[in-house]
C-alpha cells in the first residue's frame, strides 16, 4: 500500500514531477564545481547516458562511457519503462521518480547536464526506505515492494484509458531501442493503426462507446505481441504504436495482418449495441539505416497513409 500523502510531501505531488524549471541543465564546469556538495546530499551520484541506458565516467574533466548499463542497479535485466533520465534530457528539465532494487528504495532526482556531444544526465540517488513511501515496508516482502514501487511509476507512462503505454512513453523508449537495434545489427519493426471512421463510433454510439472501442482494440493490440519484449503505446486519439524488437519486415507485416483481422473479426457489444470496426497499419522496418524516433514515426505514418488512401482496413510497408 503507497502512502499517497508522504509521496506528495516526498515529491511534490507526482513520483515523476517537474522541479527546477528556470534552470534547466547545468554546464560541466557547474557539475564539477558543485559534485563536493552533491556527495554531502545524495547516496549516489552518476552520470547517465538516456539514449544509450550506459553509465559514464567523469574524469580529467572529460566524459567517457563504461560498459555497465544504468538500469542494472535495480536489478530487473531490463530497460525502466519510465526513464526519468530520457525525459529530462527530452525536456531540457530536472525530474523525479521513485525506484527499488531489492533493498532499498531511492529518490532519484534527473538533472540534463551540458556534455560536448554526448546525450547526458545527472542522476541524484536517495535512500528513502525509512520515510513511508511504500507503508510499513519492513513486513512486506521485495516483490510485493517492487510491485508498489512499480506501480507509481507505470501511473506517469500509462494511458489511463486503454491501459497501455502513452505517447510520452514512446518518445523516451524508442530512442533507445533505436541505438539497440543498430548496436546489436538487428531489425526494428514499427507498426502504426488507426481505427478507420472512428469519428461515425463516436457520432453515431457515444463518446463513452467509443472509449470502449479503444480500450477493446488497445487489448487486441497488446495480447498480439510478446510480453516484455515489444510494447505498444496509444499515439493519439484512435492511433496506435507497436514497437517489434529484433523483427524484420516480413514478420511485422504478418503480426500486422493478424491483428487486422483480430479487430475486423470482434464484435464490441456495449448497451445492447454491437460495434463493429475496422483498423488500418503502416509498417517500417528499420535495419542499417540511419533513422531517429521522429522521422521513423513520420515513415511508418506515411504507410499508414498509404493503407487509408488504398480503402482503408489494409496493411501497407
Amino acid at each position: 500500500m503507497i502512502s499517497l500523502k508522504i509521496m506528495d510531501s516526498i515529491l511534490g505531488g507526482n513520483n515523476m514531477e517537474k522541479v527546477n524549471t528556470s534552470n534547466k541543465s547545468i554546464s560541466m564546469n557547474t557539475l564539477i564545481n558543485t559534485m563536493s556538495i552533491f556527495e554531502t546530499l545524495y547516496d549516489v551520484i552518476r552520470i547517465v547516458n538516456p539514449v544509450r541506458k550506459q553509465l559514464l565516467d567523469l574524469k580529467l574533466n572529460k566524459v567517457n562511457e563504461l560498459e555497465s548499463s544504468c538500469y542494472n542497479l535495480w536489478k530487473s535485466g531490463k530497460v525502466c519503462s519510465n526513464c526519468v533520465s530520457a525525459r529530462a534530457y527530452n525536456e531540457k528539465e530536472t525530474f523525479v521518480k521513485i525506484e527499488y532494487n531489492g533493498k532499498k528504495v531511492y529518490m532519484i532526482t534527473a538533472i540534463p547536464v551540458e556534455v560536448d556531444a554526448l546525450p547526458a544526465v545527472l542522476e541524484l540517488l536517495k535512500d528513502i526506505t525509512k520515510s513511508g513511501v511504500v507503508e510499513n515496508i519492513e513486513n512486506k516482502d521485495s516483490d510485493t515492494i517492487r510491485h508498489a514501487v512499480n506501480h507509481i511509476n507505470e501511473l506517469i507512462v500509462l494511458d489511463p484509458l486503454t491501459q497501455i503505454f502513452n505517447k510520452r512513453f514512446i518518445y523516451e523508449r524508442l530512442p533507445a531501442d533505436i541505438i539497440n537495434s543498430s548496436l546489436n545489427n538487428k531489425p526494428l519493426s514499427l507498426i502504426m493503426a488507426d481505427i478507420d471512421f472512428f469519428k461515425k463510433v463516436n457520432d453515431i454510439y457515444g463518446h463513452v462507446a467509443g472509449d470502449e472501442v479503444l480500450k477493446v482494440v488497445a487489448s487486441i493490440l497488446s495480447r498480439s505481441v510478446r510480453k516484455d519484449v515489444d510494447w505498444t503505446a496509444r499515439y493519439g486519439g484512435e492511433e496506435f504504436i507497436i514497437c517489434l524488437k529484433n523483427t524484420n519486415e516480413d514478420t511485422a507485416v504478418k503480426i500486422a495482418e493478424k491483428i487486422r483481422k483480430a479487430i475486423e473479426n470482434t464484435i464490441i457489444n456495449y448497451e445492447g449495441d454491437s460495434i463493429k470496426v475496422t483498423a488500418s497499419f503502416g509498417v517500417k522496418t528499420l535495419f542499417e539505416e540511419n533513422l531517429n524516433e521522429e522521422d521513423l514515426i513520420k515513415e511508418v505514418d506515411k504507410k499508414l497513409y498509404e493503407a487509408k488512401n488504398a480503402g482503408r482496413n489494409k496493411v501497407i510497408a
